[in-house]
């Protein structure tokens, strides 16, 4: 399911405890997720400030069913080496059939960043629809060499 689905709903808080969530395009690597943002939108905003972010992915296409979503709390930071910048890069506009762009157009003055989300948990859902009132329940996946 992480393979398939394209975007992800990055949620965070600014300093104020505001929250604030929005879709990204997002590409994976293991536990890892990249992205790139405007250094000015309130989640970058956020991420800077505190580095932390609840990811979920999901395919809102099809009907509810197990495993159909996954939960990440994440830690968060804006790349600032020009190779984590190329690495990043690389996977995004690999996954767009895309040609990459130069890490310099994701770094000072530019108003382009890349972002790196590493897992610190993870849970699916699992759909009980056996009962006479479906309900899901989230099951955490536990983070070994995944």
């Amino acid at each position: 399911m992480l393979d398939a689905i394209e975007h992800a709903t990055i949620a965070t808080v600014s300093a104020q405890g505001q929250p604030w969530n929005t879709p990204v395009y997002f590409a994976r690597e293991r536990m890892s997720l990249y992205w790139t943002s405007r250094a000015d939108a309130q989640h970058s905003i956020n991420i800077r400030d505190n580095g932390h972010a609840f990811i979920v992915i999901y395919d809102s296409s099809r009907q509810d069913a197990s495993a159909s979503a996954a939960y990440i709390e994440a830690q968060v930071s804006e790349l600032t080496d020009q190779k984590a910048i190329e690495k990043g890069l690389g996977l995004v506009y690999t996954r767009r059939g895309k040609p990459t762009p130069r890490a310099a157009e994701f770094c000072e003055p530019s108003r382009h960043r890349v972002y790196h989300a590493a897992a610190l948990r993870v849970w699916t859902n699992v759909l009980h629809a056996d009962v006479e009132t479906p309900w899901d329940e989230r099951i955490e996946i536990v983070l070994g060499d995944a």
